[in-house]
């Protein structure tokens, strides 16, 4: 039990809080900083530019670090990080076709090949990542970072500057992707693949959910789930799969 007269508690109370406070306002100043240092904008839930479908999350982020420039809609492509080479290119190749902003997550795999599939078609494309700005993941995909920002699009976090990244972090921008997007389509993914978290994002928020039709093996398994839950099978090849996204 505290003891002693009130104006020194009271003394002593203050004295702490204009410690946490004064740590704050630097802690402030210095992400500020780091943000200018970065390019990177804050976009804030009331903006105009605030992706309208995240409005639908019960847990919106208040605001999102931005470096570039954020589309409005678009279509998510997510799957499995070391996915048979067919699947890849199928990324690549429907990308480059679609006529939307492509969404994904700058990851290994299929998010990279989605990004630069729309990177050659002069497609915008926006990355959710999950780690801060000013920390890439994986750390060589800088230059397709730099890429995606040159050509228009956006590399997007609700994760301080320099966070890095976590497993929960990567479920959190799961939620983002598919919240973004007007539709997810799920290229490849093993079962339990962190694309599958996104699919099921997509289900809860009544977005339409697409997959590639699965083959024998593990690298698919995700596929045949996804069918199975109500995703809707896309054609084998790009363009005609293009064609059904329009």
């Amino acid at each position: 039990m505290a003891s002693g007269s009130d104006a020194a508690l009271a003394e002593w109370l203050q004295a702490g809080t204009s410690t946490k406070v004064a740590h704050a306002r630097k802690k402030a100043r210095d992400a500020a900083g780091r943000l200018r240092e970065l390019g990177v904008s804050i976009v804030s839930y009331g903006e105009n530019a605030y992706p309208e479908g995240l409005r639908d999350l019960e847990d919106a982020p208040a605001m999102l670090f931005v470096r570039g420039t954020l589309p409005q809609g678009g279509i998510a492509l997510v799957g499995s990080r070391t996915p048979p080479p067919e699947a890849a290119q199928f990324a690549f190749e429907l990308a480059a076709r679609m006529n939307a902003a492509v969404i994904s997550g700058l990851a290994a795999g299929i998010d990279a090949a989605a990004h630069r599939g729309a990177l050659h078609g002069g497609r915008t494309t926006a990355a959710y990542i999950g780690c801060g700005l000013g920390t890439t993941y994986p750390a060589d995909h800088r230059e397709l970072e730099d890429a995606i920002v040159a050509q228009g699009g956006a590399i997007v976090s609700e994760r301080l500057p320099d966070e890095p990244v976590t497993r929960w972090a990567l479920v959190r921008r799961d939620r983002l992707q598919a919240a973004h997007a007007r539709a997810t389509v799920l290229v490849s993914s093993e079962l339990e693949g962190g694309a599958m978290h996104t699919l099921r994002f997509a289900a809860k928020l009544g977005r339409p959910r697409f997959v590639w039709p699965w083959f024998a093996g593990d690298a698919y398994a995700g596929n045949a789930q996804a069918r199975s839950d109500g995703a809707s099978e896309l054609p084998l090849d790009a363009p005609a799969a293009a064609k059904v996204l329009a």
